[in-house]
């Protein structure tokens, strides 16, 4: 069922897009400046767009006026806070997004004043440096190990290369602060990154987000500026872009061969110095085999490869990362909880963190509101823990189901596959059937939670 978006005046003059849908959670969402607001784009995915924003209910929210009440707004002036405290005024314009008769979510594109309407709290410098991505450089990246350190070595290596970058890893490994590391290492560093996130862009509007849109090219239709344009002279990062439409995928290419685009609507091409920097989920070999990346794009992104390792393979960077982690928290709640007790350091050196740092960030945040001691410890963990896995006597078991499922001449990979699919059946019943709950205790994306929940169910 394709959606129209015909009745749209689209601006040519802002900042960021948001795309919700009918339930005003978020499908889609560019920040031209994510410290500006607080948050990065892809930690709000499937959150309902009253979450992200402490001033905002059902009263005043202009997305739910829109979809729910029918009313309009262009030029429209709304002041938003988020839960950090930060304020922003900005001037929005927000269009319905219809399937026929029926509106099924909603578009804003949105501008603002970076010097004179932000009100954010200040914090200490050492901690503001590893907290804002516009200061993330490989010095800053957490983690002395072997692989952290080898990293941390090629991305000086590479800083004055200009060729596309393939970034390979497990969900919750750090392929966009990576990214983002990269470019502030490159000559482009003073000029524009641009952050998308492939797989959370509505297939119906993707290209006109990507290329931009010429006037007239459909129904009431204006002028548009796509991604590529706004990333001019710096970086785009494409997430998860073998999640994209092939026929996509070809334009991408042609982009990068070629390096100009056409815009939708567009007669002539527009010439454009673009970095790209992309990331998977998947390995070379995985992605080769899946054929969800066209092989002639995977060979021309991969000139320059980065593979990050899983948590479970740093060990020896677990505690740092967690120690980083209550200081951040401590800031933002105004604690001062003081570390972690020895039963707990051990618990989670022996956990196997398939959500990666993601899940370790996401279990620390989630325990912090209602934290009153000094010490962590095991009891305040043991809830934001995935089932019994806490316990050191599951690796155990998952090795002997492991020896077993393999001797009777089955594959690891069909193994991996139904302890995947039995983990992910039971976070499902345990959030009541809800994706953003099931993500959170599963510690990965709400829409890679959905794509697994139809791989495996639907």
């Amino acid at each position: 069922m394709k959606a129209s978006v015909s009745d749209m005046g689209l601006r040519k003059d802002f900042k960021d897009v948001c795309v919700v849908n009918d339930a005003c959670e978020i499908e889609y969402v560019h920040v031209f400046n994510p410290d500006f607001f607080g948050f990065k784009p892809d930690e709000v995915i499937g959150k309902s767009f009253l979450q992200i924003y402490a001033n905002l209910d059902e009263a005043n929210s202009t997305f739910v006026r829109a979809i729910h009440g029918g009313e309009r707004f262009v030029n429209y002036v709304q002041v938003l806070e988020n839960n950090e405290g930060r304020a922003v005024k900005q001037t929005e314009d927000i269009y319905l997004i219809r399937s026929g008769e029926k509106i099924i979510g909603a578009v804003e594109f949105a501008d603002y004043d970076e010097e004179k309407d932000l009100v954010a709290p200040k914090r200490d410098g050492q901690i503001e440096n590893l907290l804002n991505d516009d200061y993330a450089t490989a010095e800053n990246m957490i983690g002395e190990c072997e692989a952290v350190a080898e990293l941390k070595k090629k991305i000086q290596k590479i800083k004055d290369a200009d060729s596309p970058v393939l970034i390979m890893g497990e969900t919750g490994t750090g392929k966009e602060l990576t990214a983002h590391i990269i470019h502030n290492s490159s000559a482009r560093r003073k000029n524009p990154y641009v952050y998308v996130n492939c797989s959370a862009l509505p297939e119906n509007l993707l290209e006109g987000i990507l290329f931009g849109i010429k006037k007239g090219s459909f129904t009431d239709a204006e002028e548009k500026t796509g991604l590529f344009q706004m990333a001019e002279k710096g970086t785009l990062f494409l997430d998860e872009v073998d999640s994209m439409p092939l026929g996509i995928q070809s334009k991408i290419l042609r982009a990068i061969e070629e390096k100009c685009i056409r815009p939708i609507g567009g007669t002539q091409e527009i010439y454009l110095d673009v970095r790209i920097i992309a990331s998977c989920n998947k390995q070379m070999n995985e992605l080769l085999k899946s054929r969800s990346l066209r092989n002639d794009l995977l060979f021309r992104l991969s000139v320059i490869q980065f593979s990050l390792p899983p948590l479970r393979e740093r060990k020896s960077d677990i505690l740092q990362i967690a120690d980083y982690y209550r200081k951040k928290y401590n800031q933002i709640y105004k604690k001062k909880i003081t570390g972690f007790t020895k039963e707990l350091q051990h618990h989670m050196l022996h956990y196997a963190w398939p959500g990666n740092v993601r899940e370790l960030k996401n279990m620390m945040e989630g325990m912090y509101p209602v934290m009153k001691d000094n010490v962590i410890g095991e009891e305040h963990m043991r809830q934001r823990w995935l089932g019994t896995e806490m316990e050191t006597s599951r690796p155990s078991e998952m090795h002997q189901e492991a020896v077993a499922f393999l001797a009777a001449g089955k594959k690891l990979k069909d193994y991996l596959e139904d302890y995947e699919r039995q983990r992910m059946a039971e976070a499902w019943q345990e959030s009541g059937e809800d994706y953003q709950a099931a993500a959170k205790i599963l510690g990965i994306s709400p829409q890679l939670m959905r794509y697994k929940m139809k791989k495996y169910f639907f």
